[in-house]
């Protein structure tokens, strides 16, 4: 009992009152952290909001209302267009709260030239997003980039210099978005109206096209080249029926001496097995019943053509029809079918589905070309290794990514890369130019693609050479095929689309390239690993919407399948 006296005079607190002060302590730094927590993911979730409300093209002002003051600058800027005034006044009316940094950005912007306020704050709030892209759109107009880019969702890719180079934002990997784009697949006389552009006083100097919104989306994007990782290669997926290109990555990698250059989206080799897709879909035009020829017919291991034999990589014995041959992807029953369709014939189907007649091998392909086929006239074994995608013909990744999409729903698409033109922060609230739905010329015929989508689920099935390699609610259906180009390493193609079923049409096509191998086996291992990593990202992207549209979707007849 004494003890308290002396320890009050030396001014010791007791136990309980030094617990309690802790604890006061304690939920005094725990609320000061939950405010400023809530304040982060209040304005994160508002800039999220406005990033929505831009990609659907609403109208701005009653989310600017409630933003705070430099979003809603922000916001009002991307509104543009014969806004000026409003977003003078909204300077005006809020300079004195605004970071030195980001006035200097809004006086450039705005014209307006007001002297910066003297009292600068010791420590300036964190930069928001917008603020960010407020000041990055000030670098970019005194940098002389000809043109920025931003993916589908306004996001950051990189910009075009006035050489035409190509560079990328510093986080993303070098192959996301191919170099080829700066030259290849922006036409010269593109001019967009960016935002320096959008009205008097803003960003003088401008001319020209300053920012574009590519069709590329970055997480499709991002899954591709994580799949590829290590792998010599390039993925192209496309969306359906717009042609709009998601993903368009590449892999360079150079880590083994039977490693040349690697491939782009764009780079041309034989199609390989793909190619029994044409021969068979030629057979039907030539008024064959391709399951029953093939339902006839035994694989011994080569077929002789004029005097030559074409091989098989088996002896694959009775075959039980297209899906069978498709699955096994017999040499020889296509080789045989092509037989039946003549040269001629198979050669214009190939130029049917966009692969121009008569280039050179090795040689680009045309813009917007699938393929190349070499030579117009195929006798003997020719014929055969036409049949079948060796020697005679080439494709890009891109290509085979388009022909993929033209086998899904029978019509040929045209390849997008251009959204449409945007203001330099990426946050335009006008609806996409290229939203408009797209449909391309006819190539099949719609009841010949139950029967052709059958055979392609075939080959993710058991027996097929691609067995397991999707995820059952993605519902793929694929091709595969191995080849080498003379001096050149192996490589693979493979192709597919999904959904493929009864319920709704296909969304989306691909095309996995993967090369840099010294033997078929190790490429074809190195390419179903990669195609097996690439669709489990994608069913995580869009796996779910898939599945719940199915549940509600009606059965659907014809493009992709027809109830008997």
């Amino acid at each position: 009992m004494s003890g308290h006296p002396k320890n009050a005079e030396r001014g010791i607190w007791p136990p309980r009152r030094r617990v309690l002060a802790a604890l006061a302590a304690a939920l005094l730094v725990a609320g000061f952290a939950a405010w400023r927590v809530e304040r982060h993911v209040g304005q994160a979730r508002l800039e999220f909001r406005l990033a929505e409300v831009a990609t659907a093209g609403e109208e701005f002002a009653s989310v600017a209302e409630q933003a705070p003051e430099l979003l809603g600058l922000a916001a009002r800027q991307a509104a543009g267009e014969g806004r000026w005034r409003e977003v003078a006044s909204l300077y005006e009316e809020h300079a004195e709260h605004l970071p030195p940094a980001l006035l200097a950005a809004a006086e450039v912007e705005l014209g307006l030239n007001r002297a910066v306020g003297e009292e600068t704050p010791e420590e300036p709030p964190p930069a928001s997003a917008f603020e960010r892209r407020l000041r990055r759109a000030q670098e970019v107009d005194a940098s002389g980039v000809q043109q920025l880019l931003f993916d589908r969702r306004g996001r950051p890719l990189g910009s075009i210099g006035d050489d035409r180079s190509l560079t990328l934002e510093p986080d993303l990997p070098v192959g996301l978005v191919p170099v080829e784009l700066a030259t290849h697949l922006l036409p010269p006389a593109l001019q967009p109206p960016g935002l320096a552009a959008a009205g008097p006083g803003a960003m003088s100097g401008a001319a020209g096209a300053r920012a574009l919104r590519l069709t590329i989306d970055r997480a499709w994007s991002r899954a591709a080249d994580e799949a590829l990782g290590r792998e010599e290669g390039a993925i192209a997926i496309v969306e359906l029926p717009s042609g709009r290109v998601l993903a368009a990555v590449s892999n360079r990698s150079r880590s083994r001496r039977w490693r040349s250059n690697g491939d782009s989206v764009l780079d041309p080799r034989e199609p390989a097995s793909i190619s029994k897709l044409i021969t068979t879909t030629a057979a039907m035009r030539a008024g064959l019943d391709p399951d029953q020829k093939i339902a006839d017919m035994t694989c011994r291991g080569s077929v002789l053509m004029d005097g030559e034999r074409l091989y098989c990589a088996a002896i694959n014995g009775r075959l039980r029809g297209l899906s069978d041959a498709m699955a096994s992807s017999c040499n020889v029953a296509f080789a045989r079918l092509a037989i039946d369709v003549g040269d001629r014939a198979l050669v214009e189907e190939y130029e049917r589905y966009g692969f121009v007649i008569g280039g050179r091998a090795g040689e680009p392909v045309p813009r917007n070309a699938v393929g190349v086929v070499h030579e117009f006239r195929h006798p003997g074994k020719r014929l055969g290794e036409l049949s079948i995608g060796l020697e005679e013909a080439s494709i890009t990744p891109l290509g085979a990514a388009l022909f993929a999409a033209t086998l899904s729903d029978g019509r040929r698409h045209e390849p997008s890369f251009v959204l449409q033109a945007d203001g330099l922060l990426g946050i335009s609230p006008r609806k996409p130019a290229g939203d408009g739905p797209r449909q391309g010329r006819e190539v099949l015929d719609p009841s010949w693609l139950p029967m052709l989508h059958e055979s392609m689920r075939a080959v993710v099935s058991p027996g097929g050479t691609a067995n397991r390699v999707a995820p059952k609610r993605l519902r793929v259906a694929m091709k595969t095929g191995t080849a080498r180009d003379p001096d050149k390493p192996f490589h693979v193609n493979y192709v597919g689309f999904f959904p493929s079923d009864e319920r709704q049409p296909p969304r989306y096509a691909f095309a996995v390239r993967v090369t840099g191998q010294p033997t078929s086996a190790r490429v074809r291992r190195a390419g179903y690993a990669v195609t097996f990593r690439l669709l489990r990202a994608l069913d995580r992207l869009v796996g779910e919407e898939i599945e719940t549209a199915s549940r509600v979707s009606p059965r659907l007849t014809g493009a992709t399948g027809a109830s008997k």
